[in-house]
């Protein structure tokens, strides 16, 4: 007999999958994963806008929805275990009554927050940090996406057996890099950044770095991703003649992403708060060197000068510093690039990881 679970997390139609980001690619993964196994997961949607954010009684109403779901199909079916994964604001409220429901079934459950900007709530609120102090001592068992939360969780009071240590995977069909980024002499480096165009991803930053940086090298930027910047990233290029340095290409497919990360050298993201960016993991799996802000669980995944460069802030001088060091020694690309790869194969292994899932709520079930 199939062993069910319940996953909360996105599983749009598929006209809706435009922007597919990290959420949407661990819960595909997991999908995939759990019917390799002969199990069958049932999914409560948890997809909404970002760009404009639903009003708030529109994300209650969906919230109610999803308790009453949950509530009948525990009540009706023998369920093996809930992933509940969060984002947050309203959807850590949410998805923490849904694991209190889990409890009250006696049905082991695991709750991710995916969220990096959950921890700036908690930074910048004490009532707020009281709050969520209180309210993570009921799920069962804490998803944590690297040591960046592990540490915030035992600040928050979590206690180290109730946290799993879970890293992010790609669906197995992403085409990982089998060789290393190399810059052939009198190539123009390319830089990219996939993600929102909006100020918390540190888009304007890196628009005046690269304004900086294009009065002394050569290079190429691209922009990939669409969001409340995108057209004052255009009148950007066009004020200040960086057209044949800068790209804008709004929302692209799939294969676009892919294939610009293939052709590209360096992947750049100076995000203010992240929980682990699928673009950090895609560009990794493509074996480019990256610079990114030390936020949610990145340093894992990406060591100051060893594969890139973890930055302490989005200032301008940091960005501009950290592009500076590849334009001025390319070499430091294939090194890079080298330990990119090996890192992706010992930390982001699909299979490794969503089994970690899975047996944690096997162990789980024993207790209960």
């Amino acid at each position: 007999m199939n062993r069910k679970y319940i996953l909360v997390g996105a599983k749009p139609p598929d006209e809706l999958k435009t922007n597919p980001g990290g959420q949407l690619t661990a819960c595909e993964g997991l999908i995939d994963f759990a019917e390799t196994r002969g199990d069958v997961i049932e999914v409560l949607d948890t997809t909404q806008s970002s760009f404009p954010v639903p009003p708030l009684k529109t994300r209650i109403r969906r919230g109610i929805h999803r308790v009453i779901m949950l509530w009948q199909k525990l009540k009706q079916n023998h369920i093996e275990g809930v992933i509940i994964f969060s984002s947050a604001g309203f959807s850590f409220y949410e998805r923490i009554v849904l694991s209190l429901i889990c409890r009250l079934f006696k049905v082991p459950s695991i709750f991710f927050m995916r969220s990096g900007h959950f921890i700036n709530e908690i930074q910048f609120s004490i009532l707020k940090k009281i709050i969520a102090k209180s309210l993570l001592n009921i799920p069962e068992n804490i998803g944590a996406q690297g040591r960046g939360w592990v540490e915030f969780y035992d600040r928050m009071g979590v206690l180290e057996n109730r946290i799993v240590v879970v890293r992010n995977w790609l669906s197995a069909d992403f085409p990982v890099a089998k060789e290393t980024k190399v810059l052939e002499k009198n190539a123009r480096l390319k830089f990219i950044y996939v993600g929102w165009l909006v100020k918390e991803k540190g888009v304007p930053q890196l628009l005046e770095a690269s304004l900086k940086l294009s009065k002394k090298y050569d290079f190429e930027l691209h922009l990939i991703g669409g969001g409340t910047l995108e057209n004052h990233c255009k009148a950007f290029l066009k004020n200040n003649g960086l057209e044949d340095y800068i790209q804008v290409h709004g929302w692209q497919n799939k294969k676009f992403i892919i294939d610009k990360l293939q052709s590209s050298h360096v992947f750049v993201l100076p995000s203010e708060a992240e929980g682990f960016p699928n673009s950090l993991l895609e560009a990794i799996a493509s074996g480019l060197p990256s610079i990114c802000t030390n936020v949610g669980g990145v340093a894992d995944s990406l060591r100051d000068q060893i594969n890139g460069y973890l930055l302490k802030d989005n200032s301008l001088h940091n960005i501009s510093e950290a592009m500076t060091c590849y334009l001025e020694n390319p070499d430091l690309i294939e090194n890079h690039s080298s330990e990119t790869l090996k890192i992706y194969h010992a930390l982001h292994n699909q299979q490794q990881n969503c089994e970690i899932l899975f047996n944690q709520i096997a162990k789980t079930k024993a207790k209960i």
